[in-house]
């Protein structure tokens, strides 16, 4: 029962070769592949060439290229240096640092300012005692402790609840 109003859609289908003509061809794809590969190569050993030669070329000599700089001179720069060996580094700045807490020394000569060892220095504390702040009674006012003490006494309406 076929509708004589119908017709089909589309083209008709003509028998022969089982694929669609508009499709990539096969021989393109392999000659692009083959393309890519041949200047990739081309690219490898041009480069290589080049860094050849370039590695033969004597350095530069002017002043203004710091390329090839000595080691002294790159410390001068300012330069971060890779820290070799961390443990020594730390050993070498513990061994400063203790020989600088234990020792006499000068901070300021022209002052007068001394370092002694800290067992000196707790032995002086000892002795002499800690600084004490005396009674304020200048004209400076009162202490922070006689104004603690002095503070319950006024009145704080800031503090106070609303009832």
């Amino acid at each position: 029962m076929s509708n004589l109003r119908t017709k089909p859609q589309g083209r008709q289908r003509v028998a022969g070769k089982g694929y669609e003509k508009r499709d990539a061809s096969a021989p393109w794809i392999f000659g692009v592949v083959v393309f890519l590969l041949v200047a990739g190569l081309i690219m490898h050993f041009s480069l290589a060439g080049v860094l050849e030669r370039l590695g033969r070329m004597p350095p530069p000599t002017d002043r203004w290229t710091g390329a090839r700089l000595t080691p002294a001179a790159e410390q001068a720069r300012g330069v971060p240096h890779l820290q070799i060996a961390p443990e020594v580094d730390l050993a070498k700045l513990r061994h400063a640092q203790e020989t600088e807490l234990n020792t006499y020394g000068w901070i300021d000569r022209t002052n007068g300012v001394v370092r002694i060892p800290i067992s000196r220095a707790m032995d002086l504390l000892l002795q002499r005692g800690l600084p004490v702040r005396s009674q304020n009674k200048s004209a400076t006012g009162p202490s922070s402790y006689e104004m603690q003490q002095q503070r319950p006494n006024s009145p704080q309406p800031e503090i106070q609840e609303n009832r």
